[in-house]
């Protein structure tokens, strides 16, 4: 913790707000009265450093805070927005030290894992109620049963939707020898040692497609387990001393996430320019494809993008007790914000100053 906190400070003394930059012209929109309550409340609450989890990717989440800020759209609200590119596996921590003020988990599982091991913030918007993870397997597996005494590649912490897909499918868990993988490289599936490997339904299937390997995919949805993912969450003492600018930065990044859907190529553009030359536009395009439709076609009926209950999250609550990742029930109440992001929606139209 304390390597990754001076990793932070030293991110925040040398490089400039990622947008510095003029923001790009727009549709005219409201924006705060400059003398008004709200915009002197945000103002007050100070930079907010948004820790992305995977810097720049093309990710519900982190394209569509990055977009806002580029925008203009944290500055009509009168917020001050620093995108920082934290290291991976980091951001979650800098944001539990109160380093940072909000970052995304993956999943609600994800979140309710920090936080039974510490971490201090409270899940605030969730994208979707489907699983945005995946298992990959090699061609020649055609059930998830051949995986019996063969190597599964997963990241640091399997997702329990996994877990809970393998078990519903008549696998035999302690007979998949699960190593950890830290590569995120999915070619290895097909090059490596690995009969399967862990993935995002918007990352690895679109470098394997790519390079035309052959490969399965298997989703949690399609053996009808339930699931969230990409989660907002938000410093709990930040949350609690500034609530009306955690609210507006919410509702800056859902404009935001309406204006990417309508205009993927300009936002992909955003952060392809920020990264640099390394930034693979393809496969961003695809990325934010996969995302955007999922959090679109997969969101509470009835409500806006971002909208959560206790409800959603109930079903991983349950499976990360029952596969003993936690070792008691979690008060949702106590760990997620329900009010925050439906406060800002009409229906699913959002409320705009």
């Amino acid at each position: 913790m304390t390597v990754a906190l001076i990793a932070l400070a030293s991110v925040f003394s040398t490089s400039p707000s990622a947008f510095a930059a003029a923001t790009t012209v727009r549709p005219a929109l409201g924006a705060l009265a400059p003398g008004s309550s709200e915009c002197l409340a945000n103002k007050a609450a100070g930079t907010i450093h948004f820790a992305s989890p995977f810097g720049y990717d093309a990710s519900a989440g982190i394209i569509d805070v990055y977009a806002a800020g580029k925008l203009g759209y944290f500055a009509d609200l009168c917020l001050n927005v620093d995108f920082v590119d934290s290291p991976i596996g980091e951001a979650a921590a800098f944001v539990s030290a109160g380093s940072a003020q909000i970052t995304g988990e993956g999943s609600a599982a994800d979140t309710l894992a920090a936080e039974a091991n510490g971490s201090d913030f409270v899940g605030i918007s969730t994208y979707g109620d489907t699983s945005d993870y995946a298992l990959l397997t090699r061609k020649e597996i055609t059930k998830l049963t051949q995986l019996e005494g063969k190597v599964l590649g997963y990241h640091p912490a399997f997702p329990v939707v996994l877990k809970e897909m393998l078990v519903k499918a008549g696998v035999d868990l302690p007979e998949v020898h699960m190593v950890v993988d830290p590569s995120y490289n999915p070619l290895l599936l097909v090059h490596g040692t690995f009969a399967a490997i862990q993935a995002y339904q918007s990352n690895e299937p679109i470098t394997l497609q790519a390079a035309h390997e052959p490969f399965s995919m298997w989703t949690p949805a399609q053996f009808g387990i339930p699931g969230t993912f990409n989660v907002q969450v938000v410093n709990r003492k930040f949350l609690s001393s500034h609530p009306t600018a955690t609210a507006d930065f919410l509702r800056a990044e859902f404009l935001a996430f309406n204006y990417c859907v309508r205009n993927p190529v300009t936002c992909v553009d955003y952060l392809a320019k920020a990264q640099g030359p390394t930034f693979n536009v393809a496969h961003g395009e695809a990325e934010w494809r996969v995302e955007s439709t999922l959090a679109l076609n997969h969101h509470l009926r009835g409500e806006g993008i971002g909208v959560q209950t206790t409800g959603e999250w109930a079903p991983e609550a349950n499976a990360v007790v029952q596969y003993k990742l936690l070792d008691k029930a979690v008060d949702l109440s106590a760990v997620e914000d329900t009010t925050i992001a439906a406060s800002l929606y009409h229906g699913t139209q959002l409320i705009w100053p």
